[in-house]
């Protein structure tokens, strides 16, 4: 029988190329992509062991995990949220309507100026462990805990807050999820379903039951790390991850991080073994799928972001099918690696984990090393007979394509090609007359600390280009805007704010749900501002793309 992919490959337009835009994500010990880039190059292992989410002495689960920070934080009144709303709103919506914007911003686009645009919202969720304790919570239910938590609203909610009128659903094929949420993006624009989407993903941990019957299932570490590819791996240790991309035509984006060449996803069906177990020859067929569709010979692939979990069954699966098709006639070694390894599993939102890891890598020009990789698996054999290797050091990165595995528990498997956009030599501009630079925020402090991260890169014209784009037009949610006077060799700091008509930020909207014997508290905490321009700030400094 066809492959469903194959039969309506007559209707996509596959000779238009289709970029990762922009991007933006919180990881464990992470606040945006400037510290998770700078924890990975560095080497950290970034699993906890103060678990603060419930305690762990109470089940006999593992005891480390990998956290983000700031579940507390959020600015309800830019995405016109209610406060007794907000009070109860699954963390992963924050996070989701968070990440969207500054994927957006980080694409070069003002939200304002896209709303009621064709544009799609593929979001990847599983089971939300907040909307759990929720439910079983004394509090008295009511229709905001049900709006706040019910898993279609993490899609719906950013088509509302942006005025997107594009595809709007929530995909969950377990740890596979975000990966077949951008497949099926990318079909949705070649097929002109939508103009441009935004695939987003986020995973929090409140409820120690899951993480028991993971483990239960010896699916999780019982030392907390997670040792892909080693003779020792025995599961993953979870974590928590929030990310977003905003993908495009490549006729319209106003930068590329990538080409997305391809992508297919496939399952099992069924297995003597069981549901959960991993199929070899399913996962081959899937990855040698993606380069008989398009074209590119497995033997250009340079690197090879793994799915990589550690699990004891699940390594020498991946590894022999993969092997299989890109180690036949290689004359070098294919480069693998998993950044599950450095910050532990994050399940439905772990593609787009990968992805973030491989752009920041192409940024940089650095691939950062694996941890925990001592002994090779005896189970895999291309790691023993040279064919396969792991980059266990930094190492220069300068891949022309690199592929991406994405497999669920359930057996829905998914490869993903990307061919990197070639960095552009950057060329100092000295412009002959005095620039102004403008930019607004929803504080002075936000317009102050952007203005400050722009000196840099005063002298970066595709910078400059891109932040006029931005803010050329209004934000009705930026109650503040400044600007600053580039001269030819210095920058002059010259802020002026004016504060805007705008509805007040609601205090106190925040809850964190914490789990102590079925009791949801609600906290009150300080409202932030909704672009940390941190993370969006360094990759707004980079010569991406042209105008």
């Amino acid at each position: 029988m066809p492959n469903n992919f194959q039969k309506m490959k007559d209707n996509c337009d596959f000779e238009t190329e289709i970029v990762i835009s922009g991007i933006s994500g919180r990881f464990p010990d992470s606040e945006n992509l400037d510290e998770f880039w700078q924890n990975l190059v560095e080497g950290k292992d970034l699993i906890s062991d103060n678990i603060t989410r419930f305690n762990v002495g109470e089940y006999d689960i593992p005891s480390r995990m990998g956290q983000m920070k700031n579940l507390d934080k959020f600015d309800a009144d830019y995405f016109s949220i209610h406060a007794k709303q907000a009070m109860i709103l699954d963390p992963r919506a924050r996070f989701i309507l968070e990440n969207s914007y500054e994927a957006l911003v980080d694409a070069g686009i003002n939200p304002a100026t896209i709303r009621g645009s064709n544009t799609g919202v593929f979001i990847a969720g599983t089971e939300g462990e907040a909307g759990t304790i929720w439910k079983r919570s004394s509090t008295k239910p009511n229709m905001y805990g049900l709006l706040g938590n019910v898993l279609s609203m993490l899609a719906n909610r950013v088509s509302y807050a942006f005025d997107f009128v594009g595809p709007s659903y929530v995909l969950d094929t377990a740890c596979s999820a975000s990966s077949v949420a951008l497949s099926q993006a990318i079909h949705a624009i070649r097929t002109g379903l939508c103009d441009g989407a935004i695939v987003a993903s986020a995973h929090c941990h409140h409820d120690p039951i899951s993480s028991y019957l993971f483990h239960s299932l010896k699916m999780t570490s019982k030392d907390g790390k997670s040792k892909v590819f080693d003779a020792s791996a025995d599961g993953y240790v979870r974590a928590e991850a929030a990310a977003a991309i905003y993908i495009c035509k490549k006729t319209v984006a106003k930068r590329s991080y990538a080409t997305l060449v391809h992508a297919a996803a496939n399952n099992d069906g069924y297995k003597e073994e069981g549901i959960t177990f991993p199929s070899e020859s399913q996962q081959e067929k899937v990855i040698r799928l993606v380069y008989e569709e398009c074209g590119v010979s497995p033997l250009e692939v340079d690197y090879l972001e793994a799915h990589g979990t550690g699990t004891k069954v699940g390594d020498p699966e991946e590894m022999t099918a993969a092997s299989k098709v890109f180690c036949d006639g290689r004359q070098t070694p294919l480069l693998v690696g998993s950044v599950k390894s450095n910050m532990g599993h994050s399940e439905p939102v772990s593609g787009l984990c990968s992805i973030a890891k491989v752009i920041l890598s192409h940024i940089a020009g650095i691939l950062p090393g694996n941890l925990h990789y001592v002994t090779p698996n005896p189970e895999i054999p291309s790691l023993h007979d040279g064919r396969v290797q792991v980059v266990v050091k930094n190492q220069p990165f300068n891949a022309k394509y690199v592929a991406l595995n994405s497999m669920g528990f359930g057996g829905t498997n998914v490869h993903t090609l990307l061919r990197m956009t070639p960095k552009e030599e950057l060329t100092l501009w000295n412009p002959p007359i005095p620039i102004i630079l403008t930019c607004s925020g929803r504080t002075q402090e936000a317009v102050e600390k952007f203005l400050e991260k722009a000196l840099p890169h005063r002298q970066n014209q595709s910078f400059v280009a891109l932040t006029h784009h931005i803010h050329k037009s209004d934000n009705p949610k930026h109650s503040y805007r400044g600007f600053c006077v580039i001269e030819s060799e210095k920058m002059e700091v010259q802020v002026d704010q004016r504060e805007f008509p705008v509805s007040p930020v609601v205090p106190n909207i925040s809850s964190m749900i914490r789990w102590d014997h079925s009791v949801t508290y609600d906290l009150p905490h300080h409202t932030k501002e909704i672009s940390r321009q941190k993370g969006s700030g360094r990759l707004l400094g980079q010569s991406s793309s042209g105008f």
